[in-house]
C-alpha cells in the first residue's frame, strides 16, 4: 500500500476522516481514465511554496507599498527597508505640494510611526498624498572610504475617505506542515493593537469555521464548527450557535451520519444556516515548508433552519457524483452561490466550478453556471457578496482549494454579469486566499503568503467604485507569530461575547441539541 507510511503518521482524526474513500475514489477514477497520475505518485503533487527574499544591493524601502492606500481608522504603521551596506537610517515624511515634513534617525531597519504623529499624517494625507523617504550611511566611514549617503525614490501613500470596520475575527493556526491543530479564534480591534480572545482551543478543540449572519458584530448569529481532538467524547464533532441579540447559545447535533459541517454561511435575516454536510475530510502531508493538500470525497449542501430546528440537504446542491461546498447567499437571500466539482479527483487536480441556486424558501432547484467562474480551466471557490450588493468576489487557483501558492482574488459584479476580474491587490508568487467585506463594501480583509510563502499574514486593499483594488497593506502587528492567520471577518463592533460564556456552549461536555430531519422538498 503505498500510502500506508502516511497512514501511520497521521494524527487522531475524528468522524469526518476519509482517508481509505478519498484514496479508493482516486483509484477508481484512475481505473476510468479520469485522471493519469497512479496513487503512489500523488504525494508529489505538493508545489513548494518557500520564498526566500533576496535582499536588494542598494537601499530600497519594502514596505508601505507606492501607492499604498491606508483606512482612516488603521492603528499607526510600520515602515520596513532593505540595506546590505548601511548602519544609520533618516527616516523623512511628508505631505506633497506642501513643504511639512517630519525627520527621525533610527538604527534599525524599521520604524514605526508614534501613535501622535500617525493621528496626525493619516488625518492630513485624506487631502493630499503623503511621501516617505529613507536615507542610509555607514558609520564606520574611513579617507579611504569617505560616508557616501544613500537615498530611496519617495515612496507615496494617502488615506482612503472609506473607514474600513473596526474589528477582525480571525483564526491563529500552526503551519500546515505541524498535522495537529488547535487554533485559536481572536478579535483584533484595527485602530489599536488590542487583541482579546474570542474562543480558545485549550490544546483541545480544532475551530474550523467561524460565520457572523450580520456585520455589526454586536446584533444577530454566529456559528462555528468544533472537532473535539481529544479522545473520549460520544460526539467529538459538531456545532456551536450563539444568539448575540439574546445572549444565548447552544450546542447542535445534525441529523446525518457525518456531522463534519465546515464553510458556513448565515442568511441575512439570520434564520437559515447554509453548509457543507455529510462532508468527509481529509489531508495530504505536504513536505517541508510545502502547502497542505485538503480532499473531499463526499459534500452536499444542506439547511439549517434555526426557528424549526430542522435542517435538510438543499435540492440542486445535492449531486452524488459532485461536490457542492462553500455555500454564500446573495444579500437578498433569494439565492446561493457555492463550488462545485466531480468527485474522485486528487486536490491538486480538483477543478471547482461556481455556480448559483435559488433558495425558493428551502425547495432549491437547478444549479447555474456563473459565468466566467465555470469550466475555465481553473479552480473557482470562496465567493463572497459585498454588503452594498455590488460585487461578488471569489478565488480562483490552478487546482484545490485552501491556501493555494497560485490562488488570487477575482471581482465580478454581483448580478454574474461580465468577466471576473483578477484584483490589482494581487501577487503572482504567492496565495491570496481567505476573505471577507468591509460593512460599506469598500474594504476587503484577505489571507495573504506573500510575505515568505508560509506564514499567512492579513492584509487589507480598498476597492474603489469601479471595483479597483489599491496596493495591499498589512494589518500591523507589534510581534509576528510564527503561525499563520486565517478565515478573517470583518465585523463593525467588538463581538459581544463573553468568551468563556462562549467556550462554555460549545465545550464537549456541553448536552446538544438534537436536529430534526426534514425530507427533501421537490
Amino acid at each position: 500500500d503505498p500510502f500506508a507510511e502516511a497512514k501511520r503518521d497521521d494524527p487522531h482524526w475524528v468522524d469526518g476522516a476519509a482517508r481509505d474513500v478519498l484514496n479508493a475514489s482516486m483509484r477508481r477514477a484512475q481505473q476510468q481514465g479520469e485522471s493519469d497520475y497512479p496513487s503512489a505518485a500523488l504525494y508529489l503533487l505538493s508545489p513548494s511554496v518557500y520564498r526566500e527574499r533576496k535582499a536588494p544591493q542598494s537601499l530600497q524601502i519594502s514596505y508601505p507599498p507606492d501607492g499604498a492606500v491606508f483606512p482612516p481608522n488603521l492603528c499607526e504603521i510600520r515602515i520596513d527597508w532593505d540595506d546590505e551596506v548601511n548602519d544609520l537610517w533618516q527616516v523623512t515624511v511628508g505631505l506633497k505640494d506642501t513643504s511639512a515634513s517630519w525627520s527621525i534617525v533610527t538604527e534599525k531597519r524599521h520604524w514605526r510611526f508614534p501613535a501622535q504623529l500617525w493621528d496626525q499624517v493619516r488625518h492630513l494625507a485624506q487631502a493630499r498624498e503623503a511621501w516617505i523617504q529613507v536615507k542610509g550611511v555607514r558609520r564606520s566611514a574611513t579617507d579611504l572610504q569617505p560616508v557616501t549617503v544613500q537615498v530611496t525614490k519617495k515612496i507615496s501613500f494617502r488615506t482612503s475617505k472609506w473607514a474600513a470596520d473596526n474589528h477582525l475575527v480571525y483564526r491563529i493556526v500552526v503551519p500546515p506542515f505541524n498535522k495537529r491543530k488547535t487554533p485559536s479564534t481572536y478579535s483584533r480591534d484595527i485602530s489599536s493593537f488590542e487583541v482579546s480572545p474570542f474562543l480558545l482551543a485549550r490544546d483541545n478543540y480544532c475551530y474550523n469555521c467561524h460565520t457572523f449572519s450580520a456585520k455589526t458584530g454586536t446584533t444577530g448569529m454566529v456559528s462555528v464548527q468544533v472537532r473535539y481532538m481529544s479522545p473520549g467524547s460520544d460526539l467529538p464533532v459538531y456545532l456551536g450557535l450563539y444568539d448575540i441579540d439574546r445572549q444565548q447559545g447552544w450546542k447542535a447535533k445534525l441529523p446525518f451520519d457525518i456531522q463534519m459541517s465546515t464553510f458556513m454561511a448565515w442568511s441575512p435575516n439570520g434564520k437559515f444556516l447554509a453548509f457543507s454536510a455529510n462532508q468527509q475530510l481529509v489531508t495530504f502531508s505536504p513536505t517541508v515548508f510545502e502547502t497542505q493538500f485538503a480532499g473531499q470525497p463526499t459534500s452536499d449542501l444542506a439547511i439549517y433552519d434555526i426557528e424549526e430546528e430542522t435542517a435538510f440537504v438543499l435540492p440542486g446542491a445535492d449531486d452524488p457524483d459532485k461536490l457542492e461546498l462553500l455555500p454564500r447567499w446573495s444579500m437578498d437571500g433569494q439565492r446561493i452561490v457555492f463550488s462545485s466539482a466531480a468527485v474522485g479527483l486528487h486536490p491538486a487536480k480538483t477543478l471547482y466550478d461556481l455556480y448559483e441556486i435559488d433558495f425558493d424558501d428551502g425547495n432549491g432547484g437547478k444549479r447555474r453556471m456563473v459565468p466566467g467562474a465555470t469550466d475555465n480551466g481553473r479552480s473557482n471557490y470562496f465567493p463572497r457578496f459585498s454588503p452594498d450588493s455590488k460585487w461578488l468576489s471569489f478565488c480562483q487557483s490552478d487546482g484545490g482549494i485552501l491556501m493555494k501558492s497560485s490562488s488570487d482574488i477575482f471581482l465580478l459584479p454581483a448580478d454574474l454579469s461580465g468577466t471576473p476580474r483578477r484584483l490589482e491587490s494581487n501577487v503572482d508568487y504567492a496565495a491570496d486566499s481567505w476573505h471577507s467585506w468591509s460593512s460599506d463594501g469598500h474594504w476587503l480583509v484577505f489571507a495573504s503568503k506573500r510575505d515568505d510563502g508560509i506564514y499567512a499574514r492579513l492584509y487589507l486593499t480598498e476597492i474603489d467604485e469601479e471595483g479597483h483594488a489599491s496596493p495591499a497593506i498589512r494589518l500591523p502587528l507589534l510581534e509576528e507569530p510564527l503561525a499563520s492567520f486565517n478565515i478573517p471577518e470583518f465585523v463593525a463592533q467588538k463581538p459581544r461575547i463573553e468568551e468563556p460564556e462562549l467556550f462554555d456552549i460549545v465545550r464537549v461536555e456541553a448536552l446538544a441539541r438534537e436536529v430534526a430531519a426534514l425530507d427533501q422538498r421537490r
